[in-house]
């Protein structure tokens, strides 16, 4: 262990789930000299991550981190990678969305100028962009469009026997009491009466975070600009391999790939929307939905907890560094967070008219010309702003000078490799 990890000899985790374990092992493998004790709470019946085997493409990367062969992942969790997203409106009439991490280029133009420039000259719009992006899918090394598609108790089973064998203490408790002293957690106390300390505490318990809470770290409510939805999950959804369909009916939203299919819709017990005002406090951090909440699930409210796990990773406390370290991964993670919240709202109301002003800023500038300008710590992907635009929103009004300047030979080959064979 480095001298710049000497302030975190023993990590507490709280939360069981599969925040909790990622957060568990990726921490014993970033301080192999550290002791790592996970206290696993009753599942959260309300959480959303720990129903859905979804996660966005920083998944891979994670596993990467933590040391987790893909093809045991594959193996074990049932994962399959997502690269084709259908929306069927209630009238029954769909359209189809592909996914990519970075905007594609060709000759130094963005993809979708050029479809732009075609539908322009040629009056239709065949074949859609999804084709496009489909058919660079292999130049693109996106590593599974959308993300992988999984069942979420397998996937927790296997984190679960990695956290056996890196020698994770692991206790199970119905519930905790928090003991507090000024701004940091001076331990947790289990029903048994067992008091357990350490230098750092990870609140991974979802919706009951309640470490934070105990710091009086107030939070932020969505609520105005996010509806409050409940997720019912089935096993067993059907589909093609790689392709997932969302279908909007008159009282709900039906999302179903092949490891599930999960109905959203209002309910009146559902999690207010929202985050956390900061959600790393003296030496306290929260993750997953102990931090931030919004409904969606295509994957990147997980996504977005890795990303998490990653970035307090990179900051974890240094001699005489903490507070700066603090206050920076609190900027880093409300960005994410900030923008996690703009995705949710696209995603459940292309047409809505409350939008934050970043929302608002973005869709301008897509409407007025297809450009689209995104954070560098924005845990949803340029590539995945531009596919889920264009699949949602009117083509922009205007064509971007760039690509008129590309030769007709150039447009046409683009074209051509996304026509029907």
């Amino acid at each position: 262990m480095t001298g710049a990890r000497t302030l975190t000899r023993s990590v507490l985790v709280v939360g069981d789930g599969i925040v909790g374990l990622a957060a568990a092992i990726a921490l014993r493998r970033a301080l192999p000299g550290a002791v790592v004790t996970l206290v696993e709470l009753p599942t959260d019946r309300g959480g959303w991550i720990d129903r859905l085997g979804a996660a966005t493409p920083v998944i891979h990367k994670f596993h990467r981190q933590i040391g987790l062969d893909p093809r045991l992942f594959a193996q074990r969790a049932r994962a399959e990678p997502v690269h084709l997203r259908r929306y069927v409106a209630a009238d029954g009439t769909a359209i189809r969305e592909a996914a990519t991490a970075a905007i594609p280029f060709v000759e130094g133009v963005a993809l979708h100028q050029i479809w732009l420039r075609h539908r322009a000259e040629s009056g239709d719009a065949t074949p859609d962009f999804a084709a496009m992006l489909l058919a660079l899918r292999d130049a693109r090394g996106d590593e599974g469009g959308f993300g992988a598609r999984f069942d979420a108790a397998a996937y927790a089973a296997l984190l679960g026997d990695m956290a056996a064998t890196l020698n994770i203490v692991r206790h199970a408790a119905a519930d905790i009491r928090v003991e507090t002293g000024g701004e940091v957690i001076q331990g947790i106390v289990t029903p048994a009466g067992e008091t357990l300390t350490a230098d750092l505490y990870i609140d991974a318990a979802g919706s009951r975070s309640r470490l934070l809470s105990a710091l009086d770290v107030g939070w932020l409510d969505w609520s105005p600009s996010l509806p409050a939805l409940t997720l019912a999950v089935a096993p067993g959804g059907d589909g093609a391999i790689g392709e997932e369909v969302l279908t909007t009916a008159s009282d709900a939203l039906h999302w179903q790939t092949r490891p599930w299919s999960a109905t959203i819709a209002a309910g009146g017990d559902a999690d207010a929307p929202g985050r956390l005002v900061q959600s790393w406090q003296g030496n306290a951090v929260a993750i997953g939905e102990a931090a931030v909440r919004v409904p969606v699930v295509d994957g990147s409210l997980l996504g977005n907890a890795l990303e998490d796990i990653l970035r307090f990773i990179a900051l974890l406390p240094r001699p005489n560094g903490q507070s700066r370290d603090t206050r920076e991964y609190v900027r880093r993670a409300a960005i994410a967070q900030d923008a996690l919240g703009d995705w949710s709202s696209l995603c459940l109301a292309p047409d809505g008219a409350a939008r934050s002003d970043s929302l608002v800023a973005m869709l301008a500038a897509f409407d007025a010309r297809g450009r689209i300008a995104t954070t560098e710590l924005d845990p949803i992907a340029p590539g995945q702003w531009l596919a889920r635009l264009m699949a949602l929103r009117p083509p922009p009004r205007r064509i971007d000078p760039t690509a008129l300047a590309l030769s007709e030979d150039i447009v046409r080959t683009t074209i051509a490799r996304a026509a029907p064979q």
